[in-house]
């Protein structure tokens, strides 16, 4: 008889295991790519790092821009730092086709008040335009930057980026940097660049 009811208790756990595991697996998770005005980017050490840019209006325009970056958890939502003069927290959440980016000061920004979202103080959903294999972000820190097409490479007739621009990182390799710089008008331009060209997004107090 307890033989008995062991077995059916081992075989009803068996069954809810089973049951939650399919819902395990297919909870979102964090993801680097394009989120419409976000660039995301999942390191290999289990880091996320952002970037927002956001532009309104035609001839004068009005821009918010900031840096974001925080440590993956298994929690739903990943703590992070938001940045530019200011550091500010917030939280970045995978959701079914994007995410939800919460930053309850993040209108404080500079250039934010008149052009980010009011959505952004209980959380701004944004889905995901591309999905892309960046392993970071960097900022050009050079007044100019020539992708090449290899490392070491030539500049002869190469595309080019300039300082302040924001590109993710494809790969590392013997102090040059794989990258890929969206335009404007969504167009990838990708090649190599030194190490001296470009800065690691770090958060404030890190």
């Amino acid at each position: 008889m307890l033989k008995t009811f062991s077995n059916q208790v081992l075989a009803a756990g068996a069954l809810l295991l089973c049951s939650a595991m399919p819902v395990l697996a297919g909870a979102p998770v964090l993801k680097s790519g394009q989120y419409e005005t976000l660039m995301l980017a999942v390191t290999p050490e289990h880091q996320v790092e952002g970037y927002y840019s956001e532009e309104l209006g035609q001839g004068v325009t009005r821009h918010c821009t900031f840096y974001l970056k925080g440590k993956v958890e298994d929690a739903a939502a990943t703590p992070i730092t938001t940045w530019l003069d200011e550091a500010y927290p917030g939280t970045v959440a995978p959701v079914a086709d994007g995410v939800t980016l919460t930053v309850e000061r993040g209108r404080e920004h500079p250039g934010c008040p008149s052009v980010l979202m009011p959505e952004i103080t209980t959380g701004l959903e944004l889905s995901q335009t591309a999905s892309k294999p960046w392993i970071g972000l960097a900022t050009i820190s050079a007044d100019k930057a020539y992708l090449l097409k290899t490392a070491g490479g030539k500049a002869t007739k190469r595309p080019y980026i300039v300082k302040e621009d924001v590109v993710g990182v494809l790969a590392y390799k013997d102090g040059w940097a794989r990258v890929e710089f969206i335009s404007k008008d969504d167009r990838s331009f990708i090649g190599w660049i030194r190490d001296g060209q470009y800065s690691r997004p770090v958060a404030p107090g890190t």
